[in-house]
């Protein structure tokens, strides 16, 4: 899809992930790295109003977006874009 995680034609950088996890019965926890994404504001707000409600266009800092799996954030974006999501896809990442 054109303009899709683009980030020479993004205004908004989202930081999705970057947690810190902790595996049952352990001490020590990993900070597993987050995802960048990029989108434009319009499209976002025509297609996603809350996520558009998050920042502001050119804004310097990324929105951290916390609690979602990157692939899910990815596929939310793809759809917001125009893109098609399969049956398949969505009963991978229901819950």
């Amino acid at each position: 899809l054109k303009g899709f995680n683009n980030e020479d034609m993004s205004d908004v950088t989202f930081e999705v992930g970057g947690e810190v996890e902790s595996a049952a019965n352990r001490c020590k926890r990993a900070k597993t790295t987050a995802t960048s994404f990029y989108a434009c504001h319009a499209i976002l707000r025509f297609n996603a109003p809350s996520l558009a409600d998050m920042c502001r266009p050119g804004d310097e800092a990324a929105v951290p977006i916390k609690g979602v799996d990157p692939e899910v954030f990815k596929t939310v974006l793809y759809f917001c874009y125009g893109g098609k999501v399969s049956n398949y896809e969505l009963a991978a990442n229901a819950k």
